[in-house]
């Protein structure tokens, strides 16, 4: 608050100026006494009322006319602003509830009171001073409450002076916010626990109200300027006129809700609050926030229009006073007048200047920078540039090159490791800063966080280009604030917007006479190949740039990318071999600079005059071979402090090795310091050798450089280690004295070495890279698991957002080893040598610490890299053979909840734990295994689907339909055409832009890559067809030929033809190497609509709304038949990936389907409900998708032409569909304006199986899940596959409604039970008809298989039960005796049979009648083994417990009851359902009895206890009910319960789950 104030009387807000000058305001209106008149306190300078402060009088005015003037503009604006306080009480009034706001009815306060509650408040705080009263807040630290109250009464303090703006117009308006003050004053002194809740409201309101008083001194000044010149616009009035009211109106409602909150009772303390204080009222909070922000966009306004006022005004003056001065020479006082307006117009535009600057600073600090990339960042502060006398002459040719406008625009300098490339950059780049000349640089260095890849590449060159040329800035803004999510974006988008375009828009031709350098060293440290190639073809763009003279100097190793990359842009660069210098010269700079570090070391060591002796000097220059690394690391070396010079040198000189090469040079001299390093000294060799492999493999292979103190926490190793082991390697490592500064390797060449097998020749040494990255991958799971856990930074509240947490907080309890363990753990696991199906730890961890992770990567920013991780690591277990299926699904699983959370999680990270998990789809194995960590607070949670949605991410940014999607070949690219006429790229694993080609005149309707993925082609309603560079968005051609719009264009496979289809009725062939026409194929009626090569570019197919397809040779043009079939237009075609089938969309709501070879039809395949509009193969030909106008895409089985799934969510047409090359991803593109990417293997719908045309009355699934029956009254019988919820048959025979179906155990039969008195058994492998079961006078009810599926039950409204022998049919036996039959005892038994069920072990037969009974049976013999009665209502259904020793049965009087029936005794009855009974089942371990009633609930009993531990409420009543096999979840005719969540857990009752996999005409 105190900073706030400052700032305000420092600073003025925009446009507010002191009425003598043009400088800001520096000074507060002082409060008036409490006896001074609204009329006195309105002429204080800045108060409303008063001259708007700014407002000068540059030309003198009568005092009567001016006193006229102010005292009418005084007397509008007082009038006016008391009207917006009037308004704000109405606004206010109406925000609050009746009760509420006849609290601004209640209070009336003059300024007299409003002195009271600080009156008070000062006696209360001389009361403390005698009394220091403390408490303990919740991290258990003493307060002193005196000082916290103190700090509040300072802000009431504030509040006294700043609340007079509302009381000289409304005191009791503003009273209110007093009086609510005073209350929450006296409430803070009786609870302490809510004072840091209390200084943050206070803070908010005092600094809104300051704030208030700033807007009404504004909105004052646009009152007079408008009543004086009419220069204030009306959208700027009528504006704030609405916009401060509402501001006014939130604090007072806030003042009032916070006085209800802190409302006492009985002894004045506030108990049992639902919400934290900040949470209850933190809506009206940003109520408040929210109202000053829109009040403050149009202060914005006013102020350009001051400032734009003030500017005419002056020019007007200025023009005037000119006049005045030719005519009135001799009067000096219009040359001081005249000099005054200057001065003032002058500080205008300082004003506006300074304005404009923070502006644009503001702008440019939203690019992420790498740390270290210039040349002079401190990183390389101790790294020096050439001496003096070395690399004359390759100096002087860079330089003039770099200062010629001649020549290439890119100079490579390459060289071996070693060779200097990096000191000869540094010197280069330091004498083109000293010269002004320096626009940029990057150097690249692997292992050193963003400098290891390109990520920040571009961003940070355009940041470093707009801080050296200023002219550039403006432009380099502008492309921040339209693109504001750059940042994201690609390569070619961030080098388009933020480089390459504001150099071609910057108009000063200063910037033609300097020739300006990028400085780019060490490319070859970037990772990824790729990206190093599109660098160098957009660095090659500099040339065509016309604006500013740039060239770019370039540094690598000559590694194959970057000459790879150099080849594609031969005329573009001059290149210079750095160890192809002549050796003598090298040798004479060597020696140079071997003189000049050995007298460094010799004047250190005080030693003699002579040392080290020319001989020594010789031999060292002639072991060097021409690397500077050598010299460099052996003068390291030879100076190390802790060993005499001597020695050292003694050490590096031995003869025992003269390596043949320079390298080998190199590899003798690190070989040589590590065994020094190793042997000194030291007692445990072995463990020294260990230690060292650990630690120096850590530091080669880690993503990023860490301190010995971070390293020795990350390597589990004690405290110290590190440092100890590393002491003597000072020559090769950088390890700086402080131990929380990073170790860095020297050079790169140490790493080659050390991971050369072939160079490293000393096993002890040698690093295998495999084997170091196991190593840290197992630290890091150690690390986090240690020290991972739920609100690791003690938040507390589900809210808090992560900018709330200061990096100091964040480091305190996630240090820097665990925040890289948290990272990059699934790097090293992609680089090691585990096989993830041989090791569990991955599996553990994430089983344990899943969500902890996920929380860590949220509170340091990097959730990002969260997502990026589970891809990694699904990939990983992907291409693993024998991999662990389970992990893979949970890997999956856990990719897609973090894509599904991740907005929420990245602003609040404890939401991971709440929303997070109670929007995840209820099967979802993290939501299943970390349920429990879920808030104990959260009593109900939302129904939400069974099954993660096939929807992995919906890419937008086009402004127009999307009318055409395509996958590269290598699925690294995803281009969109659109009707906003371009076409875009995306990254379809992140989602991320990676460019936007512009170009056509008219909608673009097509894409198609090459198959090398090096063209694209784009097809357009301009009637033109264009080439396209996918990697940099640049134009290669456009081809002009078509009299009509171009529907479609399509590559061959080799990428040698490109074919495209026109409204003018024509296929036209392209060569697209050079654009030429290779003919036009004609024979359409009617407008060529798609085209498409098939695999072996063989054929051609085109489909045209003639109502046809038609096959072509493309090469000869011939035709080769034409497909007739369609009632519509043909949309779309598409080829398998045999070219064995074609598909064929069409407006009559088909696809069919057709042989290549014959031109026969292969079937039909009907279910859209609107035009298809596209079809499109998945490389293995297994799936087939099409899109239509009814707005989804449906997924099919092209050899059985069955549907696999619909997919739904676009909320328009679908025109386009693409399968990645991996069939992984499926890509849809519609009239919604979005792209939706589909996972295809899950796409299948988990909703609704459609087909019947009647009520569904069970449903019953195979025991191996393989299989799901449903029984409909359309007299049918249908089978799906539960998994995807394809259909796989249906089965008709039955004459009437089938009323129930079940499964043998085995799996190899399915009876069905039906209105027309038979069952039916099936072959439900094949859907063929195994017999009719006759024998029953009356409807069959039921039916059930023994265990061992050799008899078979029925139950039948002719009051009997039947037994079969399912193998043949034959039936053994009629049990009589609900007829009055009896073969036993027959008492009162008179109506249906509604049930039968079989003991596990086959024993028992027990069936259940409407005649409120159940009878047990020997179904060996059919002899009636006793009637359980008790019921008072029909008996519906029956259950064995699993083990058989007890029975459930569910009746028409609303109970269950259980029986014992071995004994027939009854074992409790299960009361609590309002309706009728219908279904019951016992879980597998018989613990849980589920029972579903016409109540529409579903209950679970504990059967030890007897009672009911969940209810779960229905839309519609259950007929059946089955526990799955591993009992997470009910089976049921309408759907799936989840059980996970009804787990009676630490004695709370979780809420119920439904997931429907509904069967459509359930009745």
């Amino acid at each position: 608050m105190k900073k706030f104030l400052r700032k305000l009387k420092s600073h003025s807000r925009p446009g507010r100026l002191s009425e003598n000058s043009s400088t800001p305001q520096t000074s507060r209106p002082q409060t008036p006494a409490p006896d001074e008149n609204v009329a006195s306190s309105s002429t204080t300078p800045g108060r409303i009322g008063g001259t708007p402060p700014g407002t000068s009088n540059p030309m003198p005015r009568s005092s009567a006319e001016s006193s006229s003037n102010d005292s009418r503009c005084n007397s509008v604006a007082a009038d006016l602003v008391t009207n917006q306080w009037k308004k704000a009480y109405q606004l206010a009034k109406e925000k609050l509830s009746k009760m509420e706001g006849e609290q601004l009815d209640d209070v009336t306060l003059s300024r007299g009171n409003i002195d009271s509650p600080i009156k008070a408040a000062e006696d209360a705080r001389q009361q403390m001073k005698e009394k220091q009263w403390t408490c303990t807040d919740k991290d258990g630290k003493e307060v002193i409450v005196r000082e916290r109250i103190e700090k509040i009464l300072k802000g009431l303090e504030k509040y006294a002076n700043i609340v007079d703006v509302g009381i000289q117009h409304d005191p009791v308006i503003s009273s209110l916010v007093w009086a609510a003050s005073r209350f929450i004053l006296l409430v803070a002194l009786n609870h302490f626990e809510s004072l840091n809740s209390l200084e943050e409201a206070m803070d908010t309101i005092t600094t809104k109200m300051a704030d208030c008083e700033f807007y009404a001194n504004l909105y004052a000044e646009s009152l007079q300027v408008t009543l004086d010149s009419d220069r204030t616009t009306a959208a700027f009035r009528e504006g704030t006129e609405s916009a401060l009211p509402e501001f006014y109106a939130a604090v007072l409602v806030f003042s009032v809700k916070a006085k209800a909150y802190f409302r006492p009772s009985g002894s004045a303390k506030v108990t049992n609050y639902l919400k934290p204080f900040s949470v209850s009222l933190k809506p009206f909070l940003d109520e408040i926030e929210k109202s000053e922000k829109r009040i403050r966009e149009f202060a914005d306004m006013a102020t350009m229009e001051k400032v734009k006022s003030n500017s005419e005004h002056l020019q007007k003056m200025e023009k005037l006073l000119g006049e005045l001065k030719s005519d009135m020479a001799p009067l000096k006082k219009i040359d001081d007048i005249h000099q005054g307006v200057s001065d003032t117009k002058a500080d205008v535009e300082s004003l506006k200047q300074h304005m404009s600057l923070f502006e644009q600073d503001q702008h440019l600090s939203k690019l992420p920078c790498a740390n270290g990339a210039a040349f002079n960042s401190r990183l390389w502060e101790h790294k020096t540039g050439c001496l003096n006398g070395t690399r004359v002459d390759l100096l002087h040719q860079i330089m003039t090159w770099s200062e010629s406008a001649s020549g290439a625009g890119i100079y490579w300098l390459n060289g071996m490791a070693g060779t200097g490339k990096s000191t000869i950059a540094r010197t280069v780049a330091r004498n083109c800063h000293d010269k002004k000349r320096l626009g940029a640089s990057f150097f690249f260095s692997r292992g050193q966080g963003d400098l290891g890849h390109a990520a920040k590449f571009f961003t940070s060159l355009a940041t470093q280009l707009a801080n050296t040329l200023s002219v550039l800035k403006p432009y380099v803004c502008r492309a921040i604030a339209e693109n504001p999510d750059i940042s994201e974006r690609g390569l070619a988008e961030q080098w388009k917007h933020l480089i390459f375009q504001p150099l071609s828009n910057v108009k000063d031709v200063s910037l033609q006479s300097t020739q300006y350098i990028l400085m780019i060293d060490a490319l070859d440290e970037c990772e990824g190949e790729k990206d190093i190639g599109l660098i160098l073809q957009l660095l090659a763009e500099v040339k065509t740039l016309n604006t500013v003279r740039l060239k770019v100097f370039v540094t690598s190793r000559p590694e194959t990318p970057i000459r790879h990359g150099f080849n594609t842009i031969p005329e573009a660069h001059q290149d210079f071999i750095l160890h192809h210098i002549p050796q003598h010269i090298t040798q004479s700079d060597i020696s140079i600079f071997l003189r000049h570090e050995l007298e460094v070391i010799r004047r250190a060591k005080v030693l003699s005059e002579e040392w080290p002796g020319e001989s020594i000097i010789e031999l060292l220059c002639q072991r060097a071979r021409g690397l500077f690394i050598y010299a460099s690391t052996a003068c390291r070396f030879i100076g190390d402090p802790d060993w005499h010079p001597d020695e050292s040198l003694i050490i590096i000189l031995k003869d025992d090795y003269v390596g043949q090469t320079a390298t080998g040079e190199l590899d003798d001299i690190y070989t040589k310091i590590l065994m020094h390093a190793i042997t000194s000294g030291a007692r445990d060799q072995q463990k020294i050798r260990s230690q060292f492999r650990q630690i120096v493999g850590a530091i080669v292979t880690l993503l990023d450089t860490l301190p010995a103190t971070t390293l020795d926490r990350l390597l589990l190793l004690r405290e110290g280690t590190v440092h100890a082991r590393l002491r003597c390697l000072h020559s090769i490592l950088d390890i700086p004295k402080s131990q929380g500064s990073p170790i860095r390797l020297l050079h790169p060449s140490f790493r080659d070495f050390l991971l050369d097998e072939q160079r490293c020749k000393d096993p002890q040494f040698y690093i295998d890279q495999g084997e170091a990255h196991t190593h840290l991958f197992v630290s890091c799971l150690n690390l986090m698991s240690k020290h991972l856990k739920r609100d690791m930074c003690n938040l507390q509240l589900p809210g808090t957002r992560q900018c709330k947490v200061g990096d100091g907080e964040v480091e305190k309890f996630i240090p820097l080893d665990v925040q890289y363990a948290c990272r990059h753990w699934v790097y090293h696991v992609q680089q090691s040598n585990i096989q993830l199906d041989e090791n569990n730890r991955v599996h553990i961890f994430l089983q344990k610490h899943f969500l902890h992770w996920l929380e860590a990567l949220s509170l340091i920013g990097k959730l990002n890299e969260g997502v990026l991780a589970m891809k990694t690591l699904e990939s990983i277990l992907m291409k693993q053979s024998g991999a662990n299926n389970d992990l893979l699904e949970l890997v999956y699983d856990a990719k897609r909840f973090v894509l599904n959370a991740r907005s929420v999680i990245e602003i609040a990270p404890l939401q991971i734990y709440c929303s997070a998990l109670v929007f995840s789809p209820g099967r979802s194995r993290i939501r299943r295994q970390c349920w429990d960590q879920s808030p104990l607070w959260i009593k109900k949670t939302p129904v939400v689907p069974a099954y993660w949605n096939p929807s992995l991410q919906t890419l937008e940014g086009h402004s127009g339909p999307v009318w055409a999607v395509e996958f590269s070949s290598d699925s690294q690219l995803l281009a969109s055409a659109s009707d906003d006429n371009t076409v875009r790229l995306w990254d379809p694993s992140t989602g991320a832009s990676r460019g936007t080609l512009e170009g056509h005149s008219g909608e673009v309707w097509a894409v198609a890559f090459s198959s090398d993925s090096q063209l694209l082609a784009s097809a357009s309603n301009d009637n033109t067809v264009r080439l396209w560079d996918p990697s940099t968005g640049a134009s290669r051609g456009t081809l002009e030929g078509h009299s009509g719009s171009v529907w479609a264009v399509a590559f061959s496979s080799d990428s040698q033809l490109l074919a495209s289809a026109s409204s003018d009725n024509t296929i036209r062939l392209w060569d697209p190497s050079t654009g030429a026409s290779r003919g036009t194929l004609k024979g359409h009626s009617g407008s060529v609509w798609a085209v498409v090569f098939s695999s072996d570019s063989q054929l051609l197919a085109s489909a045209s709304n003639d109502n046809t397809v038609r096959l072509w040779d493309p090469s000869t043009g011939a035709s080769r038949g034409t497909l007739v079939g369609h009632s519509g237009e043909v949309w779309a075609v598409a080829f398998s990936s045999d070219s064995q089938l074609l598909a064929s969309a069409s407006s009559d709501n088909t696809v069919r389907l057709w042989d290549t070879s014959t031109g026969a039809s292969r079937g039909t395949l009907e279910g859209h409900s609107g035009s298809v509009r596209a079809v499109a193969f998945s490389s293995d030909s297994q799936l087939l998708a099409s899109a239509s106008s009814d707005n989804t895409v449906r997924l099919w089985d092209p050899s059985t032409g069955a549907s696999r799934g619909t997919l739904e969510g676009h909320s328009g047409s679908v025109r386009a569909v693409a399968f990645s090359s991996d069939s992984q991803l499926l890509a849809s593109a519609s009239d919604d304006n979005t792209v939706r990417l589909w996972d295809p293997s899950t796409g299948a719908s988990r909703g609704t199986l459609e087909g019947y045309s009647g009520s569904v009355w069970a449903v019953a699934f195979s025991s191996d899940s393989q299989l799901f029956a449903s029984a409909s009254d359309d007299n049918t019988v249908r089978l799906w596959d539960p998994s995807t919820g394809a259909s796989r048959g249906t089965l008709e025979g039955h004459s009437g409604p089938v009323r129930v179906v079940a499964f043998s155990s085995d799996s190899q039969l399915l009876a069905s039970a039906s209105n027309d008195n038979t069952v039916r058994l099936w072959d439900p492998s094949t859907g063929a008809s195994r017999g009719t079961l006759e024998g029953h006078s009356d409807w069959v009810r039921a039916v059930a298989f023994s265990s061992d599926s050799q008899l078979l039950a029925s139950a039948s409204d002719d009051n009997t039960v039947r037994l079969w022998d399912p193998s043949t049919g034959a039936s053994r036996g009629t049990l009589e005796g609900h007829s009055g039959t009896s073969r036993g005892t027959l008492e009162g038994h008179s109506h249906w049979v509604r049930a039968v069920a079989f003991s596990s072990d086959s024993q028992l037969l027990a069936s259940a009648s409407d005649d409120n009974t159940v009878r047990l049976w020997d179904p060996s013999t059919g002899a009636l083994r006793g009637t359980l009665e008790g019921h008072s209502g029909s008996v519906c259904a029956v259950a064995f417990s699993s083990d058989s020793q007890l029975l459930a049965s569910a009746s028409d009087d609303n109970t269950v009851r259980l029986w014992d029936p071995s004994t027939g005794a009854s074992r409790g009855t299960l009361e609590g359902h309002s309706g009728s009974v219908r279904a019951v089942a016992f879980s597998s371990d018989s613990q849980l009895l589920a029972s579903a009633s016409f109540d529409n609930t579903v209950r679970l009993w504990d059967i030890t206890s007897k009672k009911e531990i969940q209810k779960l409420v229905t839309e519609e009543p259950y007929y059946n009910l089955s526990f799955s096999s591993n009992g997470d979840y009910l089976e049921t005719d309408r759907g799936t319960i989840e059980l996970n969540n009804l787990s009676h857990r630490n004695g709370r009752s979780q809420s119920n789950q439904l997931y429907p996999l509904c069967v459509s005409g359930v009745g």
